[in-house]
């Protein structure tokens, strides 16, 4: 079994990485959320970094995060977070300035606070959390349970690619 697997792996690989390389990219750099590196990334695992509660209540912070007022002019087609969906982002009072002035090289100050939530409300929503110059990151379910938090290494290793601060902004429009 382990022989047949490797033979699927190798050759259907290659193909589906074909033409990957990182962020997608136009000829204004990266968009929000587009980047695939989610594709290469490893499975998620449980670690002490990385853990979900053991029981399914909701995020401690989800209420005052449904209250946050959104920083997109509307919702947009989040291409990072699969599978595909409409999605709103919300800043708290630290990040609000520096996501709406969002250039490269952009530094967002300890206490920042984003997320991209569903716009139908039906599907997963991802919050990043800047403490101490680092961020952390959370999966939430349309409930607001954490499904994962931490320092998450697949959500690390996609946002490294972002220009700014590991955020990659607002859509942009050609």
């Amino acid at each position: 079994m382990r022989a047949a697997c490797a033979i699927v792996l190798a050759v259907a690989l290659p193909l589906a990485g074909a033409g990957a390389g990182g962020c997608a990219q136009t000829a204004q750099g990266p968009l929000a959320g587009a980047s695939d590196a989610w594709r290469r990334a490893p499975e998620p695992t449980s670690s002490s970094s990385a853990s979900a509660p053991p029981a399914a209540t909701a995020w401690e912070g989800y209420a005052e995060l449904l209250r946050l007022p959104t920083v997109t002019s509307g919702p947009f087609a989040s291409r990072g977070h699969q599978p595909e969906q409409q999605v709103d982002v919300r800043a708290n009072d630290s990040a609000r300035a520096s996501y709406g002035a969002l250039v490269t090289d952009s530094v967002f100050p300890d206490g920042s606070l984003l997320a991209e939530l569903s716009h139908n409300a039906s599907g997963n929503g991802y919050v990043m959390r800047k403490r101490a110059g680092v961020w952390s990151y959370l999966e939430l379910d349309p409930q607001g349970v954490v499904l994962a938090s931490g320092a998450l290494l697949l959500c690390a290793g996609c946002h490294a690619q972002a220009p700014s601060d590991r955020v990659f902004g607002m859509p942009r429009t050609p």
